[in-house]
């Protein structure tokens, strides 16, 4: 008696369980690939609001009860700014190194992390345009973290 023709059962195993295991295989690389973008926009909210959004928010609200948003880095606590000279220049340097060093991270931070999590092609794609949406959406982006 003659066997019908068709796959071997054994072989038609073998492929199903390779397809089965190709696919998940697949699945993790998907689910890495958001991974980079979803830590990205946890850094992106999460550290804009530690350093620029909470800290001017409450600002807000002393500025608004006693009509000033305090010393200024320039002239501190005097009436009159220093005059010119090197020890003011470093002072000012220091006060405005000591108010900023937040922020600063935090883009060092968000720009590498652009770099390492953030496939390039999808940011050529989104972004690398000079039609004026892609501007716009540039900005609009970019205005997150702007005083």
């Amino acid at each position: 008696m003659l066997r019908e023709q068709g796959p071997d059962p054994p072989l038609l195993a073998l492929a199903t369980a390779a397809s089965t295991i190709n696919a998940m295989r697949a699945e993790p690389k998907r689910s890495a690939a958001l991974a980079g973008p979803l830590v990205l926009a946890v850094l992106f909210v999460g550290g804009l609001y530690y350093v620029k959004w909470g800290p001017y928010y409450h600002r807000a609200f002393v500025a608004a009860s006693q009509h000033s948003i305090g010393a200024s880095l320039v002239s501190g606590k005097l009436a009159t700014p220093p005059p010119p000279s090197v020890e003011a220049a470093l002072g000012y340097a220091w006060a405005y190194g000591k108010s900023i060093w937040q922020a600063m991270v935090l883009g060092l931070l968000l720009g590498a992390g652009v770099q390492a999590l953030v496939p390039r092609d999808w940011l050529v794609r989104v972004l690398g345009s000079m039609k004026f949406s892609r501007v716009a959406l540039a900005g609009l982006i970019s205005t997150a973290g702007m005083m």
